[in-house]
């Protein structure tokens, strides 16, 4: 059988279904990255317009059809500056697919025992702060800068981490217990950082500020952000967009360890 001179089972319509496949597929990507969010809803308002372009110049109202048209035209040119932010979080979002599949990583930022030092740090403050009622937000990086998203943070000059350290700038009433820790590799590079909120919305209306400032941060950067509940002593991560707990010590440290990528010889130690 032949379509379009071409036999139903050739090459030629073999690469036509996987070129709609992955158009497909890239469709659904875009989707799901702005599900839910207000460019959505514009996006929506495009396709009407530019389907209504179409039925106006089918039924032969050419005037107002050309109008529409052009109108579609200029919102989706519009949406790219309106938008500019959500279009960054996207690419940002792609950039960590590719960072977790390894591509193009010509440089290793830090080493396991770096971030495994950090780590048990990390876990022996969570539990000195649970036991005295404190709270606490620490945040460990990954491959991005997080640094344009850290605001009025007081630089430490890359101190070395410890639990010792840590403890004393979260121990309230000091004057850095309110703000994050910042942590890359061995290193505390600034303490009391102020870090953007999550937008508000019915998965965040019980969170309080710690909470809300941790999943701000993982839904803009491939930061671990570690938060301690003051009012619960729960303890809770947020990374890739999502906030996630509670969870007891043990279960917190596998968690932490899978996120920092250690070998499995590291993690078995």
């Amino acid at each position: 059988m032949n379509l379009l001179g071409h036999p139903l089972l050739s090459s030629f319509w073999l690469i036509q279904i996987l070129d709609i496949a992955l158009i497909t597929y890239l469709v659904w990507l875009l989707l799901r990255a702005i599900w839910g969010q207000p460019v959505m809803r514009v996006i929506i308002a495009v396709v009407l317009v530019w389907g209504a372009s179409v039925l106006l110049n089918a039924i032969g109202f050419y005037s107002i059809g050309l109008i529409t048209g052009k109108l579609a035209s200029v919102i989706i040119f519009a949406l790219i500056v309106i938008f500019s932010q959500e279009v960054r979080d996207i690419l940002t979002r792609f950039g960590r697919y590719l960072s977790r599949i390894e591509f193009l990583n010509f440089r290793h930022h830090q080493t396991d025992d770096d971030t495994m030092k950090s780590v048990e740090a990390i876990l022996e403050t969570c539990n000195y702060l649970k036991e005295r009622g404190y709270g606490g937000l620490m945040v460990l990086t990954r491959e991005e800068n997080i640094t344009p998203y850290c605001k009025d943070a007081h630089d430490l000059n890359d101190l070395p981490v410890s639990a010792k350290y840590l403890e004393a700038f979260l121990t309230p009433p000091g004057p850095y217990h309110d703000g994050a820790i910042i942590i890359k590799g061995d290193k505390i590079a600034v303490a009391r950082a102020i870090l953007p909120l999550t937008l508000p919305g019915a998965d965040t209306i019980a969170l309080g500020t710690r909470h809300r400032a941790a999943k701000g941060l993982a839904e803009r950067t491939d930061a671990v952000v570690v938060v301690v509940s003051e009012e619960t002593g729960r303890l809770r991560l947020a990374f890739d967009g999502k906030l996630t707990g509670p969870f007891s010590m043990e279960t917190l440290r596998e968690q932490l360890y899978r996120l920092m990528r250690f070998s499995k010889k590291k993690e078995s130690r």
